[in-house]
């Protein structure tokens, strides 16, 4: 791994353009420094270093890390954000990756919420006790896992 210093903030605490730290970062993506130091383990961000050897990034990071945040907000695994942001794939393709990701969870949020549609109808029409009588009804995500 190759350590590049940036230059520190200026001292009246305004952030620099060329770098921020990883609390600021934190702060700013909503993710945790746990969760920032595991992102640079695996590849998906890369820190520089100011004078003092603390964690710095730039423009690039800090847009690659919103990126991230956002994704994990959505509930994307680390390994499809890995595939999604690698430098090596087209952007067509980058996009593609969370596209069909996205495609995904929205089939599983429509079965999920026709699963509470049904549920609620039995409710109305036949009262709390008629869903203890009904069948065991598997929910929709181990219904597509059964298949």
């Amino acid at each position: 791994m190759t350590v590049v210093p940036l230059p520190q903030r200026p001292i009246r605490g305004h952030a620099s353009s060329r770098g921020i730290s990883i609390r600021e970062l934190s702060a700013r993506t909503g993710s945790t420094l746990r969760a920032l130091r595991h992102y640079e383990d695996m590849g998906l961000l890369t820190a520089g270093r100011n004078a003092r050897g603390a964690r710095c990034y730039d423009a690039d990071q800090r847009h690659a890390a919103n990126l991230i945040a956002g994704l994990r907000r959505l509930g994307m695994p680390l390994r499809d954000i890995h595939t999604a942001v690698a430098a090596d794939l087209p952007p067509g393709d980058r996009a593609a990756v969370v596209a069909r990701f996205l495609a995904d969870e929205t089939d599983r949020a429509a079965e999920r919420l026709q699963d509470l549609r049904l549920t609620l109808l039995a409710l109305e029409t036949s009262g709390l006790d008629s869903l203890a009588d009904a069948p065991s009804v598997l929910p929709a995500e181990e219904r597509r896992h059964a298949r």
